[in-house]
């Protein structure tokens, strides 16, 4: 992670950067440094990544599969900025309720069944570093920086 932060000096502060998604046992939590805050997703913010996100703690294989699978949905098909989908999908991690909002078949589709996706575990280590702003607004407020 140094590397990367030791390289970064070189990135332009108004550079458009992707969205990564780190969906693999804590990639949000430092275990080599003292500083807490030094993490892969944050490193990769200060590489120039627009947004991450990353597990705090280790997570269970199928049911980040069914969260992933719903946060990209809301990405996709409902438009949302990643922190917004992300919620989303945490949100539905939780609904007692909750249906698919897409079909999925085979392994996914059994793993989405779980009575217990609601549990902490599942779904509450994943947290996102970067631009929290909704989708759009980040532009709007770039060019109303640089039109002054």
């Amino acid at each position: 992670m140094a590397g990367l932060l030791d390289d970064a000096a070189g990135v332009r502060p108004d550079a458009a950067g992707p969205l990564v998604v780190l969906s693999a046992c804590e990639t949000d939590l430092s275990t080599g440094h003292h500083d807490e805050a030094l993490t892969l997703a944050t490193a990769l913010v200060t590489r120039g990544a627009a947004d991450v996100v990353g597990s705090r703690w280790a997570v269970r294989d199928g049911p980040t599969a069914v969260m992933m699978a719903v946060f990209h949905h809301h990405l996709t098909t409902g438009g949302l900025a990643p922190p917004d989908a992300l919620r989303a999908a945490q949100l539905w991690m939780l609904d007692p309720r909750r249906t698919l909002p897409f079909p999925l078949d085979g392994p996914l589709r059994h793993e989405a069944a779980r009575p217990d996706l609601h549990h902490l575990q599942h779904w509450a280590a994943f947290t996102h570093q970067g631009n929290p702003a909704p989708s759009g607004a980040a532009h709007t407020v770039s060019r109303t920086s640089r039109e002054r």
